[in-house]
Order: structure tokens, then sequence, then C-alpha cells
């Protein structure tokens, strides 16, 4: 089972932001990743981004625009 589960550490204590689905003195292992900033929000900075790069790109094939029914076009 994994769980991702965030956390802060202080004063020697990882404590978690909510109550994992484990029983308690169940043994685990802690792949430890420091977070900056919001996670959110750097999400949305890629979107963002991801759009921005969609709307301005001038990369044209001039290949044949396909229907979704020649996409799916089974022999």
């Amino acid at each position: 089972m994994i769980d991702v589960v965030e956390a802060i550490y202080q004063g020697g204590v990882f404590k978690p932001d909510r109550q994992p689905a484990l029983n308690d003195q169940t043994r685990v292992r802690l792949v430890v990743e420091a977070v900056s900033g919001a996670p959110d929000s750097a999400m949305q900075q890629s979107w963002t981004t991801l759009e921005h790069l969609w709307k301005n790109s001038t990369f044209d094939s001039e290949g044949d625009r396909l229907t979704r029914d020649e996409l799916h076009e089974r022999s």
C-alpha cells in the first residue's frame, strides 16, 4: 500500500497533515521530499504555461486533418 501524506518536521518528529490509514505499531518506510511553495500554485503555473504554448504554437505539419472516424478506423 502506498499513501502519500504531507507532514511537517519539527523537533525531530514528522507530524502528518492528516491521519494515515495505518494501524498503530505498523512499520513503514519514509521517503522524504521537501515541499517548496504551494503545490496548487505550481500546477496552475504549469497549466498556464502549457496553454500559452498551445495558443502561440506555429507548428503546422501541413498534413491532412483527419476526422474522429478516420482516426478510429479499423481494418
